[in-house]
């Protein structure tokens, strides 16, 4: 039995790289004696083909990657080095200038900071504890700066001389003053009850209280100091400044009427002191 092969079931040829070998068939014409080569073409298999194209995209789309990143031209680096050589160079040339007109000649004068008036009500340290209340009136004076802009101003009243003994605290609001100008600032100090420092107020020690208490019996008078702090921004004629100052004032005897809680500063207009700190406003 003759036995037939089908030509799909024969093994074409390959090698270790996946090429197929294909051969094709003599001519079987007699009367063609021309010798003919023997025609061999070369495949490659679809896998191996595959795996080729890949690995060629992959290594084209990494060394684009790589160019895009750090291929710079030698004109590029040119023009950063000169920039960078230009601004180094006006820096060095503005520096000295900013410094010289953006600084006063001078220290800045401090504002002139009055307390015109205190009054003390409800003065009280029965049951061991403080209760009274302060109704103070200031002036506050610019007397040779283009502008001054006070951003906070933070007021302490304590007992004689220590600042550590603050009896209550009060702020003001922000504003501006021209040379020249003046503002009138109206405050309240508040102790007692219902007051600590879960209500932004100073817890007074009961030492404290009792030694206010025994001055008063005895004198009839009590003396408190006062201190602010203020952060503030003088503007020039051709400099601005940042500045820090710290008013502060002793010796604010307060005269009690007779048999009663209340009295009145004895010596009105107390003038403060001003210590005060400045630097150049930063612009960069």
């Amino acid at each position: 039995m003759a036995s037939s092969i089908t030509r799909s079931n024969i093994q074409q040829p390959q090698n270790e790289r996946g090429h197929v070998y294909r051969f094709s068939r003599l001519s079987q014409n007699d009367g063609d004696h021309e010798e003919r080569p023997l025609s061999v073409s070369v495949e490659e298999s679809t896998g191996s083909r595959s795996n080729a194209n890949s690995n060629s995209n992959s290594n084209v789309f990494e060394y684009y990657y790589t160019e895009e990143i750090f291929g710079i031209s030698p004109r590029t680096c040119e023009m950063i080095q000169d920039l960078l050589g230009l601004m180094l160079l006006l820096m060095l040339i503005l520096l000295p200038l900013y410094k010289r007109l953006w600084s006063p000649k001078e220290d800045p004068i401090p504002p002139v900071f009055l307390l015109n008036s205190m009054y003390l009500s409800n003065f009280t340290t029965e049951s061991g504890g403080l209760s009274a209340m302060w109704d103070a009136k200031f002036t506050v004076t610019n007397i040779n700066v283009s502008c001054i802009y006070f951003r906070t101003i933070d007021f302490t009243i304590f007992y004689k001389h220590n600042p550590e003994d603050a009896l209550s605290v009060a702020s003001s609001y922000p504003f501006y003053l021209d040379k020249g100008d003046y503002v009138k600032l109206h405050l309240k100090f508040t102790a007692g009850s219902g007051t600590g420092w879960e209500n932004n107020q100073p817890f007074v020690e009961n030492r404290l209280v009792e030694e206010m208490g025994k001055d008063k019996a005895k004198d009839g008078s009590l003396s408190f100091g006062m201190q602010m702090k203020v952060q503030a921004i003088y503007y020039g004629e051709t400099w601005v400044s940042n500045v820090v100052m710290n008013p502060h004032c002793e010796d604010l005897t307060v005269q009690f009427l007779p048999d009663k809680d209340s009295g009145r500063l004895a010596n009105p207009n107390a003038n403060f002191s001003v210590p005060l700190q400045w630097k150049p406003f930063s612009f960069f």
